[in-house]
């Protein structure tokens, strides 16, 4: 069964999240639950910034250059991650970032635009490498439907990343931020199995379903140098 990046992509991305909570697939699950629940903190920080009135900075000064951490899922950094952003033009910025996420290191480079340092909204534009992992074994359905521990090869794969970021300037310097997208996969299936297991068609959905694309949920603080 072919990964089509095109249609299963789409699908990802129309599918209705409320039935992946009854999923028996524990992948699936735990990719849902975890895109959930980083989703609900985004939705808090969000609803606690603008009640809490934080507001752009007023000082003339600009910072050029700023070193960031984040966090997310499809995003910029993944799980864990570094970013550095320059500034070249009143409305472009150039972004590098690297992580960890759950397919491997994560490298990407970006370009920003927006309506200057202390703009509230960011649009970006993104590509994202991921660089996959070997002997990786999690729990799977097999065509017989029982369960076992398989064991995969995770192959290098790369993203194509629209999103926006809702930024707040915090203090003079500083910058906090939620990126929201989503992230066009470049390649088709980008794993194998290495142990000869035939998996069910429920389990490669699942593994798929992880491969890189698809909604971009993120958070960062950017500090200006």
């Amino acid at each position: 069964m072919l990964y089509d990046p095109k249609k299963d992509g789409l699908k990802r991305f129309l599918t209705t999240f409320g039935p992946l909570l009854f999923t028996k697939n524990q992948l699936v699950k735990k990719t849902f639950m975890k895109s959930f629940l980083l989703f609900m903190l985004c939705a808090f920080l969000l609803i606690r910034l603008d009640a809490q009135s934080i507001t752009e900075n007023k000082s003339d000064d600009s910072h050029p250059f700023s070193l960031g951490v984040g966090t997310g899922f499809d995003n910029f950094t993944g799980l864990v991650g570094v970013t550095g952003t320059l500034r070249v033009s009143d409305m472009l910025s150039l972004r590098g970032g690297f992580g960890v996420g759950g397919w491997g290191t994560k490298s990407s480079v970006a370009i920003k635009f927006d309506k200057g340092e202390k703009s509230k909204w960011a649009y970006v534009l993104g590509y994202t490498a991921n660089s996959g992992l070997k002997d990786f074994k999690t729990e799977l359905e097999t065509s017989s439907g029982s369960k076992r521990d398989v064991a995969l090869d995770l192959l290098s794969t790369s993203t194509l990343n629209l999103a926006f970021d809702r930024n707040w300037r915090v203090g003079r310097r500083n910058l906090f931020y939620l990126e929201f997208g989503y992230a066009v996969p470049l390649q088709g299936q980008r794993w194998k199995i290495t142990d000869g297991t035939t998996i069910s068609g429920n389990s490669e959905q699942a593994v798929n379903m992880a491969q890189p694309g698809g909604i971009i949920f993120g958070a960062g603080f950017a500090f200006g140098l």
